[in-house]
This record gives C-alpha cells, sequence and structure tokens, in this order.
C-alpha cells in the first residue's frame, strides 16, 4: 500500500515537473560555474540539472505551476513565456550578471574561433565587462576570457569576424594589444 501512494505522489509531482535548455551568458571563466550553481540554489522551484562550460548550456527543471504566476491549466504558458520567467529570475538573482539566451544556431565543428589580446584585466568586474562587449553581438556563440586578458570567442562566420569583434572592443574602450 506505501509503494502504491508513494507511486501516486511521484506521478502527481512528475506531471507538473519540466525542463528547459539554454546558453547561459556570464559564463566567462570557469569559476562561474560556482556562481551560476549557488544563485541557482536560491531560485524558488527551479534546480539546475545539468550544467557544460564548454558550451555554457544549462538545463533547468522546474515546475511549471509554481514558476508562473496565475498558472491555468486550461491555457498553459508559452515556451516563449517560461522562458522569460526563468530569465527573469536568473538576472535578478545575479543582479543581472546571468541571463539565458537560445541554444547555439550552428554545430560547433562550424564555429570560428577567434583570439584576442587585451589590456590588463586583472579583477573579475573588469574581465566581464569586456567578456558582455563580445558575448552580446549578433553571431557570437559563445566566450570566454582569462585574468592575462585573452578573450576568445566562437563566432558564426556568416554573421560576424574578428573586425566587428575589434570595433566592439575599441567602442566600449577595451584596449587591444598588437600580437
Amino acid at each position: 500500500m506505501k509503494a502504491i501512494l508513494l507511486i501516486l505522489c511521484l506521478t502527481a509531482v512528475s506531471l507538473h515537473a519540466d525542463e528547459s535548455k539554454h546558453r547561459i551568458v556570464g559564463l566567462f571563466q570557469p569559476d562561474r560555474q560556482d556562481d551560476l550553481r549557488e544563485i541557482v540554489k536560491s531560485l524558488p522551484d527551479v534546480q539546475l540539472v545539468n550544467l557544460d562550460y564548454e558550451t555554457t548550456e544549462a538545463t533547468f527543471s522546474y515546475d511549471v505551476t509554481k514558476l508562473i504566476s496565475g498558472y491555468n491549466p486550461k491555457k498553459p504558458p508559452t515556451e516563449e513565456a517560461v522562458t522569460k520567467r526563468l530569465d527573469d529570475l536568473l538576472r535578478t538573482a545575479s543582479q543581472g550578471t546571468f541571463t539565458l539566451k537560445p541554444l547555439a544556431t550552428i554545430p560547433k565543428d562550424q564555429m570560428q574561433a577567434i583570439e584576442i589580446k587585451v589590456g590588463l584585466l586583472d579583477c573579475k568586474g573588469c574581465r566581464y565587462g569586456a567578456y558582455l562587449v563580445m558575448a552580446k553581438l549578433d553571431g557570437v556563440e559563445r566566450a570566454t576570457v582569462n585574468e592575462a586578458g585573452l578573450l576568445t570567442a566562437w563566432i558564426d562566420p556568416a554573421k560576424t569576424d574578428r573586425v566587428a569583434l575589434e570595433g566592439a572592443l575599441k567602442k566600449a574602450r577595451v584596449e587591444l594589444l598588437v600580437p
């Protein structure tokens, strides 16, 4: 009898559980994985199921009935509405340092890696600022930056190129170093 009740309870819970996968803007260096994990722990009814730093993809699990206020089973929320709600929660909890982005538009083997050496980036905030300039550009599928000032962007070459990346960095007043 207890086993039947447990199965019924688990079935009821799984009826409302949902998952979605997104790219994460803000994973610019490896230690940011821990930052993201801690932030997601603070989100009510949202769990981080999987995190892949190499692709900056994360899978979230949640109860859509709790995630969306005013949930109406007769008119369930759209995928866009759920994504917006997750993004709003993540953005608020991280004070804007993590946001959601759609999954990559091209396979990894078709991306082009571009490395750009920039001036002194001695603090995490400076690295985040330089990273963000690139991460927000159309055609940039993933970006990283290290303490030595090496920015790496994996791009869709049909949408952007080195000249556009360097132009955006110069516009943001990031010092470019000649190789």
